[in-house]
């Protein structure tokens, strides 16, 4: 839970710290953890409430695997075909590279092989994903904005 809302090198990084998920600073002592959520029962794991909330109190239970799925943030985005991955998850794996990430360890975390993290960082693929821009639309881009 800690190192995957402040390590950028985790291969889960950006579906929790990236996202900006951080964890209450209380819980950063374990023995603070253990007294706000007992020990883990059998078969379950940490669950947050709200996806999109932070790892505290108020917002974290135990919860069984199929809780987990039902409580999902729902993959959105353009897709390209039937690609499972979105422009975000592009542009994450280009700047996890850069990071010092290997290729086979994005391709688990986002479900793709290797070779076609290797492929999206040469952009020699998905290149696609990236809707064009109309002529004067000002376009976000890895290294700031700019008109085209």
């Amino acid at each position: 839970m800690l190192q995957r809302c402040s390590r950028p090198t985790r291969a889960d990084w950006p579906r929790y710290g990236g996202r900006g998920i951080t964890v209450c600073e209380r819980w950063h002592r374990f023995e603070n953890f253990l007294d706000d959520m007992g020990t883990c029962p059998a078969g379950l794991s940490l669950d947050r409430i709200n996806n999109d909330g932070n790892y505290e109190p108020g917002n974290c239970h135990w919860a069984t695997l199929e809780q987990q799925m039902s409580n999902r943030r729902p993959n959105g985005g353009e897709l390209h075909g039937g690609a499972k991955l979105t422009v975000d998850d592009v542009i994450a794996i280009r700047t996890l590279v850069r990071y010092g990430m290997t290729h086979r360890a994005l391709g688990s975390m986002f479900g793709v092989s290797h070779t076609n993290v290797g492929d999206i960082v040469r952009y020699q693929e998905w290149r696609r994903l990236l809707r064009r821009p109309a002529l004067g639309q000002r376009v976000a881009r890895e290294h700031g904005e700019r008109e085209i």
